[in-house]
């Protein structure tokens, strides 16, 4: 069976395919969420292969790049939609982690990181103060600073059951940053 694995949660945008198993070949780029489209396209025309062709899709779900997270998961769902495939959702921490109990840590910007502590729920804070926190716990910490990877995403959904595509939700830890227009900008009545 033939998986696709796409990242676009960081600013490291990334696709791999796997066959079985067997990882057959990953790409990445510095970038945003907007360029999946053409690394696909490249990670599957290089072996002839179409997207009617992957029986299964793997789609990092986030948190992170709040426009990258939509643009994932967005594309992950319309080419299941069109093609019938299946959908496998991974968050960020469990593709950081790899699938090891870790304390997890990503960056979240404006000077921030979004964090998941073993049996806890996913928040954000300061870098010090998360450190503060998890002081003493026994488990490790990966991250911030390092992206989740196309290929993990992939093995952690080789190993899970389908998601259900009509209820697959970008994970968001905190709300996005919305201005409102100013009273200059209002369109004239």
């Amino acid at each position: 069976m033939l998986l696709v694995a796409i990242e676009t949660t960081s600013r490291v945008a990334g696709v791999a395919l796997f066959d079985g198993d067997s990882l057959v070949a990953s790409i990445e780029r510095e970038g945003r969420g907007d360029m999946v489209l053409p690394l696909v396209d490249e990670l599957l025309s290089a072996r002839g292969l179409a997207p009617k062709d992957i029986a299964r899709w793997a789609v990092d779900v986030g948190p992170g790049s709040f426009t990258g997270v939509r643009v994932g998961v967005s594309t992950v769902k319309g080419i299941a939609f069109a093609t019938g495939a299946e959908i496998v959702a991974v968050d960020a921490f469990e593709a950081l982690a790899e699938g090891r109990e870790a304390i997890a840590l990503l960056d979240a910007g404006k000077g921030e990181v979004y964090f998941r502590i073993p049996g806890g729920e996913p928040g954000h804070a300061t870098l010090d103060a998360v450190r503060a926190s998890i002081a003493g716990r026994p488990e490790p910490v990966v991250g911030p600073g390092i992206p989740p990877r196309a290929e993990a995403v992939g093995r952690l959904a080789l190993t899970r059951a389908a998601s259900d595509v009509d209820r697959l939700e970008p994970l968001y830890v905190r709300a996005p940053d919305l201005t409102r227009p100013s009273a200059a900008a209002a369109p004239r009545r």
